[in-house]
């Protein structure tokens, strides 16, 4: 069976420039989000740069069943060999706008989401006899307190405590953990923030091309150099 990478998130932003540099890596590519107009559009534009598998599933993956039958369907024809869990939902608001609303836009797919997908690939990566990896994109938010980004820092502060028991038990095994901590992206996650994060700032971020490409690149070290955290210094602005 073909190897495969899974991206999460993966119709739009990093997720799809993530996609792209995997693809000129020679990888075949599986690419889940729940939109899916703009996942088939990822898929077709996508295909024109490779002759690569690149698979699509559309769902939500803090649906426990999708995420069971995600699996089961995929692992007839592929080994996986990657699974980056890059879903996310950011809602900024003081401390006194949180509500369940604002809860239950973002928790699913960053702690559920993370928690589910991997779960389940578990048991599939075990088996492998290579090395294989679960890459978090986590954030500087999980690691780092923000104005205005209360309910979004728990839930990444969540996924980091997640990611770091799976690490820890799966230290000696072949599944390696890899946390990466971006800084700011300039991309649409902002517009739906604009009143607390000023006009144009995101100009001045990282673009996600660039990012998806530094993270990439650094996951093909050599076998004796396993990346374990992957942090973007944001040096020329501050949030806090």
């Amino acid at each position: 069976m073909k190897n495969i990478t899974i991206i999460t998130g993966a119709s739009k932003g990093v997720g799809k420039e993530l996609a792209k540099e995997f693809l000129l890596k020679g990888e075949n590519v599986c690419l889940i989000a729940r939109t899916k107009n703009e996942l088939i559009k990822t898929q077709k534009e996508l295909s024109k740069l490779t002759n690569n598998d690149i698979v699509a599933y559309n769902g939500n993956i803090s649906d426990e069943k999708f995420v069971k039958d995600f699996y089961q369907d995929l692992t007839k024809k592929y080994n996986i060999t990657c699974l980056v869990n890059n879903a996310g939902v950011g809602r900024f608001g003081t401390i006194y706008d949180n509500n369940k609303k604002m809860i239950d836009e973002v928790f699913p797919a960053i702690v559920y989401g993370t928690i589910l997908m991997t779960t389940y690939a578990l048991p599939y990566l075990k088996k492998s006899k290579e090395i294989v990896k679960v890459v978090n994109i986590i954030s500087q938010s999980g690691i780092r307190a923000f104005k205005f980004e209360s309910v979004y820092c728990s839930a990444k502060w969540a996924q980091e405590g997640y990611a770091q028991c799976l690490r820890a038990e799966t230290f000696g095994t072949n599944i390696k953990v890899i946390n990466v901590y971006p800084g700011g992206i300039n991309s649409e996650f902002w517009k739906d923030n604009r009143n607390y994060v000023p006009a144009g700032i995101e100009n001045t971020f990282a673009t996600t091309e660039e990012v998806a490409k530094i993270i990439v690149d650094n996951l093909y070290n050599k076998e004796s150099l396993i990346l374990k955290d992957l942090v973007f210094e944001q040096t020329h602005m501050n949030l806090e």
